[in-house]
């Protein structure tokens, strides 16, 4: 039933927003930032879960012995594009779309980077093969 809760929030916080920056300016600045403590609450309230299924996967990986390397280049990679995300999400709600995709195509380059000896592990895999 968090969920629940998580969604009524959400739309408290709407709600008050709206009503909050329609007024003047000086309530458009409070409205931000009540939008912004908004995402914050929320992003505090998924860590929370996302330190279970991280050590979930860890756990999974120790059972299937897989490389720890390999594990971490993973994680990362999926930290990147979360991050990546919300910070892309985070610019477009406050109209900045340009910085929020650029925020985007650095976490793919990022991304690529932290990959890359996977990739090349991959390649000489198959190569041996050849």
């Amino acid at each position: 039933m968090e969920i629940l809760r998580l969604v009524s929030f959400g739309i408290i916080a709407v709600i008050l927003i709206i009503t909050i920056g329609k007024y003047s300016d000086q309530t458009a600045v409070f409205a931000m930032i009540l939008r912004i403590a908004t995402v914050v609450i929320f992003m505090i309230f998924i860590l929370q879960y996302l330190g279970n299924v991280l050590g979930l996967v860890q756990e999974l990986a120790h059972k299937v012995q897989m490389d720890n390397t390999y594990l971490n280049i993973i994680l990362k990679i999926i930290g990147i594009a979360y991050i990546a995300e919300f910070g892309y999400q985070l610019c477009k709600d406050a109209g900045e779309e340009a910085i929020g995709s650029k925020i985007q195509f650095a976490g793919k380059v990022m991304i690529f980077a932290i990959s890359s000896p996977v990739i090349l592990a991959l390649v000489a895999l198959i190569t041996e093969l050849l």
